[in-house]
């Protein structure tokens, strides 16, 4: 999807193009790395298709926060999510991974690091992105899915 132009569309699209090419042991780690656009929901039905696009991970901007700095200037604290996803056709593999596929554990703690002191972007006037939490949303015995939290200060 292409960006408004907004601060928060220019780091969502930032972000997606560190998950596209997030590797581990040279291979890809997501078969689908988008900006959020609902698509798919938790509903049973819904969750089907999750299977279609997985391993996955989507970026959202959820909410901000706000500081006042010394001399009164307005920082916004801009909250990201990314979704996280996998799914295995035996239980307990999304979870855990094994030889052949990664599981949610290995793909959470890959993410984490390849975002949490790392700044988006040339010509983006914010801060660096910071880790900032997370959610289990999906717990399956064949699917698996989080909510990684991460944080911008943006002064503009």
């Amino acid at each position: 999807m292409p960006s408004d132009g907004g601060i928060t569309s220019e780091i969502e699209v930032a972000m997606v193009g560190v998950l596209e090419a997030l590797e581990n042991n040279d291979k890809t780690v997501f078969k689908t790395a988008e900006q959020w656009d609902d698509q798919f929901d938790t509903t049973a039905g819904g969750l089907e298709k999750f299977d279609r696009f997985a391993p996955l991970a989507f970026v959202a901007f959820g909410d901000a926060g706000s500081n006042r700095l010394g001399g009164y200037d307005l920082e916004q604290q801009l909250r990201f999510a990314v979704l996280i996803g996998t799914e295995s056709k035996a239980a307990g593999i999304a979870r855990t991974g094994d030889a052949k596929h990664l599981g949610i554990s290995k793909i959470r703690d890959l993410v984490i690091a390849a975002f949490d002191k790392l700044h988006p972007g040339n010509g983006l006037t914010c801060n660096s992105i910071y880790y900032d939490g997370e959610y289990k949303l999906v717990d399956q015995p064949k699917r698996q899915a989080q909510q990684l939290n991460f944080t911008v200060g943006y002064i503009g």
